[in-house]
């Protein structure tokens, strides 16, 4: 990553991912400024992830109003990891927080985290421990996203953990060198194995309007944290299709005995169960097999993670890319 220009080098970059958060843009800016204005020198930008409101307004506004803040607006929903991945790669400060844009992160909390960077920490990592209002589906499932998670990864992530995070300039090159198009910043940061300090916190109610991420796109992300990190799905379904096969080796020995002895075996009850049960174990192996072979073909394709329309700041002006030029990551 070549290095920031010196008249633009805050020693904090503050990155937000934003879809359809029109609502929730001021107040984000107002908490973040201040809880930091008086002892950081910051950048703020927002990643505008493809949303059909007037977020990409809202921040414009504030970047005529205030030098320090970004825009970089995508052309469609890439969706939230992508857009956080933007960020960084934009960062011009030393360290980077990455938080969400409803108020839930406690922006009052930075200067914890950043206290702790100075200690020494290169990786600050927010805990949520209780989130209230949440509903039991939520919470469930989050538990076992974790606890599913870290029986397959290679790299443990804690419970509660979210993007709401800062990492160190060295952390984030360090994660700029994976070209993954679907990644999962938790795992990639657990799996570099920086130092890291973890922070609980409570999260707070949405500032304004409701969450955009559905249950589609969570199970989406579970898979693409579970493929992305580890190869066992793939060592478990080879596991799984030798246990099956060692059952019908043990029923198809009965049989045979069954048969010499002179016995009637029973007839369709236990063929059918054979049956269906090697019918789910052939089929659950071809679809984890194909999750990994999506993710090979979506590599060779070199589709970019993101594509970038438009781009604004203090020294850009509101500057379209070209269509020669549209920023990217891959």
């Amino acid at each position: 990553m070549p290095p920031a220009p010196e008249y633009m080098a805050p020693v904090v970059t503050i990155v937000v991912p934003a879809y359809n958060e029109e609502h929730n843009v001021q107040p984000v800016y107002e908490a973040l400024r201040g809880s930091i204005e008086d002892a950081e020198d910051f950048e703020l930008i927002f990643v505008d992830d493809g949303s059909r409101d007037g977020t990409a307004a809202e921040v414009r506004r504030l970047c005529a109003e205030d030098s320090r803040v970004r825009l970089i607006r995508f052309g469609r929903n890439f969706g939230h990891q992508a857009a956080l991945m933007a960020g960084l790669e934009a960062m011009r400060g030393a360290v980077v927080v990455t938080l969400d844009c409803d108020l839930q992160h406690p922006p009052e909390l930075l200067p914890q985290m950043l206290a702790a960077w100075r200690r020494g920490a290169r990786v600050v990592q927010m805990v949520r421990v209780h989130t209230p209002g949440v509903g039991l589906f939520k919470s469930i499932s989050s538990n076992l996203f974790y606890r599913f998670l870290n029986l397959l990864s290679e790299a443990p992530i804690t419970a509660g953990a979210a993007d709401y995070q800062l990492l160190d300039r060295t952390v984030v090159d360090a994660v700029l060198q994976f070209r993954d198009r679907s990644p999962f910043l938790r795992g990639l940061v657990a799996w570099l194995g920086y130092p890291t300090m973890h922070i609980e916190y409570t999260a707070r109610e949405r500032a304004s309007g409701s969450s955009q991420y559905t249950l589609r796109k969570m199970l989406r992300l579970a898979v693409h944290a579970v493929t992305g990190l580890s190869a066992k799905p793939l060592r478990f379904s080879f596991y799984l299709g030798m246990a099956s096969a060692l059952l019908c080796l043990i029923y198809a020995a009965f049989a045979i005995a069954a048969m010499l002895d002179g016995r009637t075996v029973a007839g369709w009850t236990s063929v059918i169960v054979a049956v269906t049960f090697l019918g789910a174990v052939q089929l659950v192996s071809i679809g984890v097999l194909g999750e990994y072979l999506a993710r090979v073909y979506e590599q060779t394709r070199g589709m970019p993670r993101y594509v970038v329309v438009e781009t604004e700041d203090a020294h850009t002006q509101s500057a379209l890319s070209p269509p020669g030029n549209l920023a990217s990551n891959y």
